[in-house]
């Protein structure tokens, strides 16, 4: 059993949030984070740190050798809960997005159907990291870009679909 951990992330550019497996480590254990990127530093439920690029010491109240005497009353799980999740900052670049379905559509001057649907690109970039994280992640264990698309594609129907039939 080491003392200190060093936690870095671990995921891939298409994932916007990622929270580390590493939860409920030591004092002094090492953050690393990406040019990239920042990390939310959670302790006890709150979001009490945000980092950027750099290497930190993490202070927790998990003591390393007293750590077995405080944990006793709490049947071994320590009651200092902390974690860390990485937001990515870059660009998520050429996300395709569209209506699931066409609409119909009568044109008023002739009286003639059309099919009318919508798509395109995007990008997606994180500007606040607290609010997306405490927003839309919650407890989760990561946002990834798939994810995003679905709930957005979701949002989109449910706004431009009536918007044509009008």
């Amino acid at each position: 059993m080491s003392i200190a951990k060093v936690i870095k992330y671990e995921g891939d550019n298409t994932t916007f949030v990622w929270k580390s497996p590493i939860e409920d480590f030591n004092t002094h254990t090492q953050l690393i984070v990406h040019e990239s990127q920042e990390a939310i530093f959670f302790v006890n439920g709150q979001a009490c740190d945000l980092f950027s690029a750099g290497r930190y010491t993490l202070q927790t109240q998990n003591i390393p050798l007293l750590r077995s005497i405080i944990n006793i009353p709490t049947g071994g799980k320590t009651p200092f809960h902390c974690e860390v999740y990485f937001v990515n900052k870059n660009h998520q670049m050429s996300i395709k997005w569209g209506t699931d379905s066409q609409v119909q559509y009568m044109e008023p001057a002739y009286n003639f159907p059309l099919q009318i649907g919508m798509s395109g690109e995007m990008v997606l970039s994180v500007c606040d990291s607290r609010k997306l994280l405490i927003k839309v992640v919650g407890t989760g264990q990561q946002l990834t870009r798939q994810f995003l698309i679905q709930n957005f594609r979701a949002f989109l129907m449910s706004r431009i679909k009536p918007y044509f039939a009008n």
